[in-house]
């Protein structure tokens, strides 16, 4: 019987996670668009590499000059959308 009621509240509380969480401040990502009009003004393939830093596994620093003269891949991973 308590293993019903524990299983009851949890159930309603991953409810009431999934019904506030795209509606919290903090989830917020912003208007689609201007995400990615922000980000298409700013990197263009071909384009200069900005000014950035990059940690390796190993902790070691990545500078742009450090990339200079190599050809680099980087990719974005993004959240789950709500």
């Amino acid at each position: 019987m308590i293993l019903r009621a524990l299983a009851s509240v949890v159930v309603l509380g991953l409810l009431g996670l999934n019904l506030a969480l795209p509606t919290a401040k903090m989830t917020a990502r912003g208007n689609e668009n201007l995400v990615r009009a922000d980000i298409e003004s700013r990197l263009a393939i071909g384009g200069t590499l900005p000014d950035l830093e990059l940690f390796g596994f190993d902790g070691r620093r990545f500078t742009r000059e450090d990339l200079l003269g190599h050809r680099v891949l980087i990719t974005f991973e993004r959240s789950v959308d709500w």
